[in-house]
């Protein structure tokens, strides 16, 4: 073991001794080596900064031979402990070369050991130099020496190895840190764990983790967290403060131990320092795009309905995420009175383009609203049904086909509909503009967001006589408004889901009566706004297509029908004739027809020499006001007068037979 440096004559008197007590050549020399060493020792001190002995509370002695310390054998100017590493060869306390020792599993447990048991008592301090000499030492003695520790100082040794096995949970290996919890990219956790060389959890070990990238943790506000280990995983919460890729890198202490060549080797702590642990890379993202998708709750809509839209909202892209129960205001833009020829016709935001910059290129190009809507959500994947109004933010519907009657009741080629919705960020709440870094719109024109307004249509129409005898020619003008002014040339668009135009309309021609009793003929006059089931006394004459579009047509009389075949009607009995007008309706116009019991477009047949009694049409839906006197009571009267003087007149007959 580590011997002090004394003078050259106490080596030399050592050697003599051992020789008077007839120990060999060899003992002897060993002594003059010793000497030697001393010798060498002073002169060192003479040139050389120095180790200064340690007390006796660092250390208790043994004797091998003879008496030698065990513990702490010198301490530098700044307090630092040194032990031997070499049993045998005796310090000079000289300050030699000093080179960091190679760092494993072992050198981190001996660098915790000196660190932990710095201010311990002499006897652990001896059991620390028992460790040293059992893990580093070098040369072949110690194990003699070691023995001699153990039968003088049976304590030791067991108290050693004790120490040297609570050593070996207390090093790390490694920082591992993980993502754990995220949510929405917008925050989440790390968890943070420092693990020993077996992969279990050590305590008491100094780590820091630090984020580089978009965001900082909770607890200190700061991108960087300074810690303890604890037994348990540590979760230190993190929030994004922008987007990008965030990595969390580690870093943890762990002791380094040096060497001091000399004479005698000596070992000790040299300092503790950080080295980098796992690191783990994650995407963060503070901000979202949210979107709404939309379909039109009804395709087709009739004539002064109300327009709806389901609205459906979302995120624009997958590493979007919204902010639970963060509101935001959605507006809605419903542009009517478009034509077959738009469809397709889509205008597409641009990036990074404001709300008012898209609609004011919709607006360039042709397109204005023509009803409004507006709605909010408080998270994803939320459906409301929204109504169109007259004005932004208002509470009158709109109702369909209103931008048409302003060109001239309706008679223009504008059918069809479509919506905008946008998000303006200057709409939304403070909270919620910090989550959003621009407006977000949806395309003009995109097929689910596309309806068709069907048309109402008008028909008029008179016969040419309202009167006429058997075997007469009938026919009928006939005037149809409220068709788009192209109708009959759409061929539909698949792609948006509506269907051709439909390009005929039908014109019958319907005969009642009593065939057989022609007085009979007024109890079957036309009633009701329905065309009636055949039977005895009700028969289509005949039915012909006609072009389903707006114009006056003159029908029969030799008129051709959609397919150029002339039309002739004949009145081959007496009784009614009835013309009726009937459009089935298509996607872009509603189903329409004229009543069957409309005054104008019937005609009363009489036999040849009946007299005619010409009929006054009628209008169906109000009564002309009442004129002049009522005839009603005098024709009583004149009727009852006349009964009386019949009977009368019977009675003198039969008297005067």
């Amino acid at each position: 073991m580590c011997g002090s440096s004394k003078r050259l004559k106490k080596g030399l008197a050592m050697a003599l001794a051992w020789r008077r007590k007839g120990m060999s050549i060899l003992a002897m020399l060993t002594g003059l080596i010793l000497a030697l060493a001393m010798v060498l020792g002073m002169a060192g001190e003479a040139y050389a900064a120095s180790l200064r002995p340690s007390e006796q509370n660092l250390h208790i002695r043994f004797t091998h031979g003879i008496s030698l310390p065990l513990g702490v054998i010198g301490l530098d100017t700044s307090n630092n402990h040194y032990y031997c590493m070499e049993a045998g060869p005796i310090t000079d306390y000289t300050v030699g070369p000093v080179r960091l020792l190679k760092d494993d599993q072992n050198a981190r447990r001996m660098a915790w050991i000196l660190e932990q048991y710095r201010k311990a008592g002499a006897r652990d301090h001896a059991a620390v130099a028992v460790i040293i000499q059992d893990h580093f030492g070098i040369g072949t003695q110690w194990a003699q020496q070691r023995e001699s520790v153990r039968q003088q100082h049976p304590d030791i040794i067991p108290r050693a190895e004790q120490i040297w096995q609570e050593s070996e949970n207390k090093v790390a290996a490694d920082v591992v840190v993980e993502r754990i919890d995220a949510v929405a990219l917008r925050s989440g956790s790390v968890a943070v764990s420092v693990k020993g060389y077996n992969g279990e959890l050590v305590e008491g070990v100094p780590f820091t983790v630090t984020l580089e990238g978009p965001a900082h943790f909770v607890s200190t506000g700061k991108a960087t967290f300074s810690g303890v280990s604890t037994a348990t995983v540590q979760h230190l919460a993190w929030e994004a403060d922008g987007h990008g890729e965030v990595t969390a890198k580690t870093t943890y202490e762990y002791g380094r131990l040096r060497t001091m060549d000399g004479i005698q080797q000596l070992l000790g702590l040299d300092s503790f320092v950080s080295t980098g642990g796992s690191a783990t890379t994650f995407t963060v993202r503070k901000d979202f795009a949210p979107m709404v998708s939309t379909t039109v709750s009804d395709k087709v809509v009739d004539a002064g309905s109300p327009i709806f839209d389901d609205v459906t909202s979302g995120v624009a892209d997958s590493s979007s995420h919204w902010v639970p129960d963060l509101a935001l205001q959605a507006e809605g833009y419903y542009f009517d009175g478009l034509t077959a020829d738009d469809l397709g016709l889509v205008i597409e935001p641009r990036s990074q383009e404001s709300a008012d910059g898209f609609l004011a290129r919709i607006k360039q190009a042709g397109y204005r609203p023509s009803a409004y809507g507006q709605t909010s959500f408080t998270g994803s994947g939320q459906t409301v049904r929204v109504q169109a109004m007259t004005e932004p933010g208002g509470s009158t519907p709109y109702l369909a086909g209103e931008a048409d009657r302003a060109d001239g009741g309706g008679t223009g080629t504008g059918s069809f509909g479509t919506w905008v919705w946008v998000f303006r960020r200057a709409s939304q709440s403070d909270e919620a503009k910090q989550y959003l870094v621009r407006d977000w719109s949806s395309t003009f024109l995109e097929a689910a967001e596309s309806n068709v307004n069907r048309r109402k249509v008008a028909v008029e129409s008179t016969v040419t006589e309202h009167s006429a005898h058997v075997g007469s020619e009938l026919s009928d003008t006939i005037t149809v408004s409220g068709f788009p002014s192209d109708h009959g040339s759409f061929a539909g668009n698949e792609e948006y889901g509506f269907g051709a135009d439909r390009p005929h309309a039908t014109v019958s021609v319907w005969w009642s009566g009593d065939a057989d009793d022609a007085v009979n003929d007024e109890a079957y006059k036309p009633t009701g706004a329905e065309v009636p089931a055949e039977d005895e006394h009700h028969r289509l004459v005949g039915s012909w297509e006609i072009p389903a579009r707006n114009g006056t047509f003159k029908f029969g009389a030799g008129s051709l029908d959609a397919h150029g075949e002339p039309v002739h009607i004949v009145a081959d009995q007496h009784g009614w004739y009835v013309f009726v007008w009937e459009f089935a309706g298509d996607d872009r116009v509603m189903p329409a027809a004229s009543r069957y019991d409309d005054a104008w477009e019937r005609t009363r047949v009489f036999e040849p020499g009946e007299p005619e009694e010409p009929e006054e049409p009628v209008e169906s839906e109000e009564q002309l006001p009442h004129t002049g006197i009522s005839m009603v009571m005098p024709s009583a009267v004149a009727v009852a007068f006349l009964s009386v003087g019949c009977t009368m007149l019977a009675i003198v007959k039969r008297r005067r037979r």
